[in-house]
């Protein structure tokens, strides 16, 4: 993935071009091409401290200088307040992606290479120069320092940072954070006292946040460097040193091939797709999770649900896959899935009815492809078996089965589906009632309940949540089907619809076990494709609709307005493709119509956030996109979709091979 000078240099195109690097361990690096920050969420090392808590900026950017026979080039890149611009990126010739991130400079006929990696599993970040030059050029580098949450921007130039020098390594501590240790591997480290005022991003003035810092400055690194010379510069909270650059290089560059090498598929677009997934599997004290989205999004039980299966099941990480099946089966608590787990160590938030039911999913996708029914057997079905015991009889949150055996939920004030935007006391999609989506996924874990008891032999069981599916399945289509629009309401309350046109009725055309007829499949797949679709995912709500809003923009209301009412979320293409090929038996032509929906996704890498897909775009063109550059169920699902219903390598569900016919 390279960009060539009419990109690199082109502040307006380069600028809304963004990479990402992480560590493993929930710490991250960002940026643009153009080598600016335009978010708050831009920097070279943001990290959680060693001892926890949520992730902090401590190093924004390193200023480089280059001088050769008397003349200085600058090649910062900013914008400052009152349209100040520094134009350092007018020296980039190129920029590319893998298997480092590397910017390419040229001056004269000098070519300076800067490299940017972080080590993995720590907090860790190292930037390498390299010089082609048949002249002896000075390179001087002024790091920008800060400690604050990567959520806020820091506004006070008198904060007192302190500092400790020796040689090229200098120590830095600000009043109540980590030490962060900034090294060289030659030179001298030269001490100053400055900040940089008014660094500006552009992003979150567009979304009505702060959008003016200042940056710390304690000095700078200076040294000559030759033809073919190289220099390299780190920032830690771990205490590793620059000099060690060339063996975490190289341990950098044999972990990405370890990514690639298990991948089945040698397809190149999943393969791209798969280094992509990596970036969202962290570990914490040895325990894997899934970040949600980058750079601002945290541990999510449904959205680790959802992707699990294109993020650890394609890829083969199998290992890591079963560990956090194992973890959120430890953390259910009244048949109730954590919505949110806390960076900071705190209670993991129970706000959800329909993550217990997504997990059930992620068992089943677990089994198809490992057949691991042991493991299932000894530590997940007992926690399977309290889910739907606590749904059936009732649980927090208005949580229950009706007396149809449909779930109903709902408590004023908190939103329990995926469709969750609250302002305040604002709701602005309440959804309380029988929705769609989560009687189909109740409906699934029923049958799905039904096999397994059989495999596992427990016949009453068996018995039980057989009768259970089929009272869900006999009530399901005449309680949501809307005879006047020949789709789905979106909500059942006390007996009224609301027949608005969502997309969550897809599920009861995706999740593997259907509840419609062949003819209310393909009415269903009308409605969604003529109103919905766009070429980078579905719309939440048709544009017809009088709440329609066509841009997710602006300050937080009118985001939080727009976001499910009318924007389109681009993880919702996988289950529209699933749904479409099912719906037409796998035909050839389905087939090949399904690889022209996920077409602009793969034109996509190229956009936003580099080489990954953006979390939501506008619904109406441009379909600009919006909200986390790098969103985790995004990737997993369009690479589930390519891989699945594409390729056509769906598992084999070896787990039920031994199931009779009548089970089955």
């Amino acid at each position: 993935m390279r960009f060539g000078p009419h990109i690199v240099s082109e502040w307006d195109k380069a600028t809304e071009k963004e990479w990402l690097l992480t560590n493993g361990s929930g710490g991250y690096a960002s940026g643009t091409i153009a080598g600016s920050n335009t978010r708050r969420y831009h920097g070279l090392l943001i990290s959680s401290p060693l001892e926890g808590g949520e992730r902090r900026l401590f190093l924004s950017k390193i200023h480089e200088e280059l001088t050769v026979e008397g003349r200085t080039y600058f090649l910062a890149s900013n914008q400052l307040a009152h349209d100040q611009y520094q134009t350092g990126h007018l020296h980039l010739v190129e920029f590319f992606t893998a298997p480092i991130i590397t910017f390419v400079y040229r001056m004269e006929d000098i070519y300076l290479i800067k490299e940017i990696f972080m080590v993995e599993g720590e907090a860790t970040t190292i930037i390498r120069y390299r010089v082609e030059a048949n002249r002896i050029c000075k390179l001087r580098l002024y790091p920008l320092v800060n400690d604050r949450s990567h959520h806020t921007v820091n506004n006070n130039p008198a904060w007192p940072f302190g500092k400790e020098i020796s040689g090229s390594t200098v120590k830095i501590k600000s009043p109540h954070g980590p030490l962060i240790t900034l090294s060289s591997t030659s030179g001298t480290f030269q001490e100053m006292y400055a900040w940089y005022y008014n660094m500006y991003y552009a992003h979150e003035q567009e979304r009505d946040e702060e959008y003016l810092e200042h940056h710390f400055i304690p000095g700078f690194w200076e040294t000559e460097l030759t033809a073919g010379g190289e220099f390299a510069v780190s920032a830690s909270l771990s205490g590793s040193l620059a000099a060690d650059y060339k063996r975490f290089y190289q341990e950098e560059l044999i972990r990405q091939k370890a990514i690639l090498s298990r991948m089945t598929s040698k397809n190149p677009l999943c393969r791209e797709l798969a280094r992509a997934t990596d970036k969202f599997v962290i570990h914490k004290d040895e325990e894997p999770a899934i970040i949600a989205g980058y750079p601002w999004f945290e541990e999510w039980g449904r959205d680790t649900f959802i992707a699990l299966p294109g993020l650890l099941l394609i890829t083969g990480r199998l290992a890591e896959a079963k560990k956090i099946l194992a973890k959120y089966a430890r953390l259910e608590n009244n048949g109730l899935m954590p919505n949110f787990i806390p960076a900071d160590g705190s209670a993991p938030h129970y706000n959800t009815v329909d993550a217990s039911l997504w997990y059930f999913q992620a068992v089943k996708a677990y089994l198809d492809y490992s057949g691991d029914l042991d493991f299932i057997r000894e530590e997940i079905y007992p926690i399977l078996k309290k889910v739907i015991h606590n749904y059936s009889i009732g649980t927090d949150y208005g949580i229950v089965m009706d007396a149809d055996g449909l779930i109903t939920a709902g408590k004023k004030g908190v939103q329990l589906t995926w469709m969750d935007a609250k302002v305040g006391d604002w709701v602005v999609t309440p959804r309380t009632g029988k929705a769609v989506e989560v009687n189909a996924l109740w409906y699934n874990a029923l049958y799905f309940m039904t096999l397994l008891s059989g495999r596992l032999g427990d016949h009453d069981a068996r018995r039980q949540y057989g009768e259970l599916a089929l009272r869900v399945q006999e009530k399901f289509p005449s309680t949501f089907w809307c005879m006047r629009h020949d789709y789905l309401a979106d909500v059942v309350y006390r007996g009224v619809r609301d027949e608005r046109l969502r997309p969550n009725q897809l599920f009861a055309l995706s999740l593997p076990y259907r509840l419609l007829s062949h003819r209310q499949e393909r009415q269903v797949l009308n409605a969604v494709g003529r109103h919905l679709y766009t070429p980078f995912g579905l719309r939440t709500l048709a544009p017809y609709e009088t709440d329609y809003r066509p841009n997710c923009k602006g300050d937080r209301i009118s985001r939080d307005g727009a976001y499910h009412q009318g924007t389109a979320w681009a993880f919702l293409i996988g289950p529209y493709i699933t749904a479409y090929r099912r719906s037409h038996n796998y035909s050839r032509l389905s087939r090949q119509i399904a690889a022209r929906i996920l077409a602009p996704f793969f034109h996509h890498l190229f956009d936003f956030g580099l080489a990954s897909i953006a979390e939501i775009f506008d619904g109406e063109h441009p379909h600009t996109p919006r909200g986390c550059p790098h969103q985790a169920w995004s990737v997993a699902e369009v690479l589930r979709a390519y891989h699945q219903d594409i390729l056509d390598k769906r598992p084999e569900s070896l787990w039920i091979s031994e199931v009779n016919s009548e089970e089955s």
